[in-house]
């Protein structure tokens, strides 16, 4: 089977899936829109930069080493007591910051709800090892079912909360207790046990992948702070109500990356994996699969940047009309994000390191700098210059360091790829800032065009696997 056909099949197995998960959840939004205020949202929103930020140690190479190495039942054993170690050190981290957390947001009440919250790390890590084995063997059936019992675990449970009036709690249980639906379906499918080992043990295995876990580590703290340096500034600067409509609006970055870049990316990683101990064309299969990442996130970038508020008012009604001023400078985002967000695995397939951490380094300093300066002078200050760091900053740096250093494309391709996305970006962002409602169509329909005509061939071949798959019985 070739890659192509074996990637989308994959693929689309998964999205079914995540594209349930994620339709349920956003029904969800538009209910407990009208039973939870922003300051609620903007409440868990904080907890939120915190407990995401820890969750980004959680696995430190764990799942990687999993799906890059070779290794048996006694390394991946190693490594699943190793995942629950962090797990527990992780809980004990956010348990002891809960007051710092509260304290400098001058709000006592944050420091239960951070307690509570804290103990998903340690119901998260027992997942680990088993999604990673069910990952590498390209079972993403089990993958998606377990996910979509998770996320219909919480999300019920969420909306009864809701109408019992729990305000906040209505978020914080369900997303902290959900991990444990998902563990009890993955245990059951893979031959890993879980046994906790003592501390020399699970040193050793950490030393053993001391590298990969040095630099993501590293990578991970500089990446998340950037990432979330806006709602730390607003948080710290605006209200909560401010920090509420502000999230609610990044949301559509989130939901994109559950909806379309985090499907990818679960199954580019094994999948190029695979092709590359094949000797096959894996720079080629990236751009194509870039291209139709781009074509799927447009449907959304046109609603966003041609409808905000009527896209607002209808989902979530007038008390949250404040969020669809932002709306346009995050469709402009949503070109380039999701594209970052499939670079990590190149990185890592590559054995680059390094180089994702450098990069992230250099952007992550860039991008903050200019979020405290937007700060300092309005909230809608803050996403400009996130969309304009996206395209003059992010885009750039990951040519060079990425595509042309660490993947080996030429400097011809490199260019032929992204010159299209950069003119685009740049344009639209005139066109948004100055209100050039007709510019913003000339600008979407043109680069529809071009898209439809780079993967012109990619795009039929995945049409008729997908007729193959759903209608072929009809």
């Amino acid at each position: 089977m070739s890659f192509k056909k074996n990637f989308f099949k994959n693929i689309s197995t998964f999205a079914f899936y995540n594209y349930t998960t994620q339709g349920l959840e956003f029904l969800s939004t538009i209910i407990l829109a009208r039973l939870l205020l922003p300051k609620e949202y903007g409440l868990v929103a904080i907890i939120a930069i915190f407990s995401g930020f820890i969750q980004l140690f959680s696995t430190l190479g764990i799942g990687t080493s999993v799906v890059r190495t070779n290794y048996g039942y006694t390394f991946h054993r190693h490594l699943y007591n190793l995942s629950i170690w962090l797990g527990v050190l992780l809980t004990l981290i956010l348990i002891l910051l809960a007051w710092p957390i509260s304290f400098f947001f001058s709000n006592e009440e944050l420091i239960l709800p951070t307690v509570v919250i804290s103990f998903k790390f340690l119901f998260d890590s027992l997942s680990y090892v088993p999604y990673a084995l069910l990952s590498k063997q390209l079972k993403f059936n089990i993958l998606g079912s377990s996910r979509l019992a998770r996320d219909a675990f919480q999300i019920g449970l969420t909306i009864i909360l809701a109408f019992a009036g729990f305000s906040y709690w209505s978020l914080i249980i369900p997303l902290t207790i959900g991990p444990l639906i998902q563990y009890l379906i993955l245990y059951r499918k893979v031959n890993v046990r879980l046994r906790v080992f003592g501390w020399r043990a699970t040193l050793r295995i950490a030393y053993k992948i001391r590298s990969l876990m040095g630099n993501l580590t590293l990578n991970n703290f500089i990446k998340y702070w950037a990432g979330n340096a806006d709602r730390v500034v607003i948080g710290k600067l605006y209200t909560q109500t401010d920090l509420g409509l502000y999230n609610r609006a990044l949301r559509f970055i989130s939901m994109t990356n559950n909806l379309i870049t985090g499907i990818f990316g679960a199954v580019l990683f094994p999948s190029l994996k695979n092709l590359m101990d094949e000797k096959g064309d894996d720079n080629k299969e990236y751009l194509d699969i870039l291209r139709i990442i781009t074509l799927l996130n447009m449907f959304l970038v046109i609603i966003l940047v041609l409808f905000p508020e009527t896209l607002v008012f209808y989902l979530w009604g007038a008390d949250w009309m404040g969020v669809s001023p932002f709306l346009p400078y995050v469709g402009i985002i949503l070109i380039y994000d999701s594209i970052r967000g499939t670079l990590g695995s190149l990185y890592l397939l590559y054995e680059r390191e390094r180089y994702l951490l450098f990069t992230n380094a250099i952007n992550s300093l860039l991008m903050v700098a200019l979020v405290i300066i937007g700060g300092m002078l309005s909230m809608m200050h803050i996403i400009r210059f996130l969309a304009l760091g996206y395209i003059l900053i992010t885009v750039p740096i990951n040519m060079y360091f990425g595509f042309y250093r660490s993947f080996g494309y030429t400097i011809k391709g490199i260019f032929r790829f992204w010159l299209p996305y950069i003119a685009f970006g740049l344009s639209l962002f005139f066109a948004v800032e100055f209100e050039f409602m007709v510019l913003r169509w000339v600008l979407i329909l043109i680069f529809m065009a071009f898209l439809l005509f780079e993967i012109r061939t990619t795009l039929g071949g995945v049409l008729n696997q997908i007729k193959k798959r759903y209608f072929q019985k009809i």
